[in-house]
C-alpha cells in the first residue's frame, strides 16, 4: 500500500450569533480537513489540521507544497516514521507552530489508515483502556444580548441533559495582556463583574458537578492570581490556560500559590514544549489539542509523560467531527483520561456531515463506538456545503 494523494478541504461554517471571548469575536467556525488517499480505493483516511485564525491558504499551501511531497509514495501504515521524516526534513524551521499544527492533520489520517487495515479503532490500538470518559458541555461565551441569566439558564439546560460539568470563559477585561493591541475586543467587563458570570454558573451547575474556567491565554500571572483568589471559594476542577504558554515561570509561580490546578496548553506544540511546562510545575492537568499538538504520534509522547509524571490528560475539543473523533479515540484509551468536552455552540461541521454518531452519551458519559479507525462515516456530498472553493 502507498500514498497516491493527499487532499486538502477548506470549510467555513457560518454561526447564527457571534462568540466573543477575551482574545475577540467571531461568527464563522473554519477548519482545514485533510484526506490522504491510498493505492487501496477502499481505503483512506481522515486528518484534521489547526488553522485557527488564520488564511486557510498558507496552511493548506504547507501541507500542500511542503509536507506532501515529503510523503507520497511511502507506505501508510508506518505513521512514526514519516512524522519523524518531515519533521526532520523541516527541522530549521518546522519544529512547531504552523508546520507541526499542518502535520497533526497528515498523522491523524495516517492512524485513520492503519485502524482501518488493522479492522480496528484506533482507541484499542493507543491503550484500550475503554473507560466511559466525563462528558462536559463547553460554552460560556461572551454574547451580544446575552446576559448573567441568558448563560445561567443555558448552564441549568447543560445540566438537565446530564453533562457532568460546565466550561466557560472568562478573563476578557481592560487588564488582558493583549488589551493594548487587540483593543477592539467587544464586550469587556470589570474584574467583579466577570466574577459574578463565574457565581452565576457555579450555582447553576450545582456543587455536585464540576465547574472549569478558560482564559485563554489573555491574562499576566500576577492577573490570574488575582483570579485564582477570587475563584478557590468557587471549587473549580481546573483554571484553564490561565497566561500564555510561554510564560512558563508565571504560570509555575500561579499553580504554587493556588489550589486550583492548572490546564494547559492547548495552544502549544510538540512534546519538548509540553515536558518543559510538566517539569516547570506549570500545569498539573496537562491538555493539549490533539489537530496542533503534532497529531497522535506527538500526543501519545506527552500523555505517556503526563502519566509518568502522575498528571491527569485531557484533549481540547473545538473543532468538526474528524477533531472530535480524534480527541475521543485517544482520551479513550487511557488509564489517566477521564473528561471528554462537547461544545455547545453551533458547528454543522461537527454535528451535521456524519452518517453515524461517533459515541454513546449515557448518564453523562460518553463511550467509543468500535468503527475501524476513527469511525468516521462523513457524507462528502453534505461537506460540500460548506467548502470553500479555491
Amino acid at each position: 500500500m502507498r500514498i497516491i494523494g493527499v487532499e486538502t478541504i477548506s470549510l467555513s461554517y457560518p454561526m447564527p450569533y457571534p462568540l466573543t471571548y477575551a482574545r475577540g469575536e467571531y461568527q464563522t467556525r473554519d477548519a482545514l480537513l485533510v484526506k490522504i488517499h491510498t493505492s487501496d480505493p477502499d481505503i483512506a483516511g481522515w486528518g484534521e489540521s489547526a488553522m485557527w485564525g488564520g488564511p486557510h491558504a498558507v496552511s493548506a499551501a504547507v501541507i500542500e507544497r511542503e509536507i506532501a511531497p515529503l510523503i507520497l509514495g511511502e507506505d501508510p501504515r508506518r505513521p512514526g516514521y514519516l512524522w519523524e521524516k518531515v519533521y526532520q526534513s523541516t527541522y530549521y524551521h518546522g519544529r512547531k507552530g504552523i508546520l507541526l499544527g499542518c502535520l497533526s492533520g497528515i498523522d491523524i489520517a495516517l492512524w485513520d489508515i492503519v485502524g482501518k487495515c488493522a479492522d480496528q479503532p484506533l482507541w484499542r490500538l493507543f491503550g484500550g483502556f475503554g473507560r466511559p470518559l466525563s462528558a462536559y458541555a463547553s460554552a460560556g461565551y461572551y454574547r451580544r444580548d446575552y446576559g448573567i441569566d441568558d448563560l445561567a439558564a443555558d448552564v441549568a439546560r447543560a445540566r438537565a441533559a446530564g453533562y457532568r460539568g460546565y466550561k466557560m470563559k472568562i478573563g476578557n477585561i481592560p487588564e488582558a495582556v493583549h488589551a493594548g493591541v487587540l483593543h477592539d475586543v467587544p464586550l469587556r467587563m470589570s474584574f467583579e463583574e466577570d466574577l459574578a458570570r463565574v457565581q452565576a454558573v457555579r450555582e447553576a451547575i450545582g456543587a455536585d458537578r464540576h465547574l472549569m474556567v478558560d482564559a485563554n491565554t489573555s491574562l499576566s500571572a500576577r492577573t490570574a492570581m488575582r483570579y485564582a483568589a477570587a475563584l478557590e471559594p468557587l471549587n473549580p476542577l481546573w483554571f484553564e490556560e490561565p497566561t500564555q504558554p510561554e510564560d512558563v515561570e508565571g504560570c509555575a509561580e500561579l499553580a504554587r500559590r493556588t489550589r486550583i490546578p492548572i490546564a494547559g496548553f492547548e495552544t502549544e506544540s510538540g512534546k519538548f514544549q509540553f515536558a518543559r511546562l510538566i517539569d516547570a510545575g506549570a500545569v498539573q492537568m496537562v491538555q493539549l489539542d490533539v489537530v496542533q499538538a503534532g497529531g497522535f504520534t506527538e500526543a501519545l509522547k506527552i500523555a505517556h509523560y503526563a502519566e509518568m509524571r502522575h498528571l491527569p490528560f485531557t484533549i481540547k475539543n473545538y473543532s468538526t467531527a474528524v477533531g472530535t473523533a480524534a480527541a475521543l479515540h485517544l482520551l479513550y484509551a487511557l488509564p489517566h483520561a477521564d473528561h471528554f468536552e462537547i461544545d455547545q455552540d453551533p458547528n454543522a461541521l461537527r454535528d451535521e456531515i456524519l452518517r453515524a454518531p461517533l459515541y454513546t452519551l449515557e448518564d453523562g458519559y460518553a463511550a467509543a463506538a468500535d468503527a475501524p479507525g476513527l469511525g468516521l462515516d462523513i457524507d462528502e456530498l453534505v461537506l460540500e456545503a460548506w467548502r470553500l472553493k479555491p
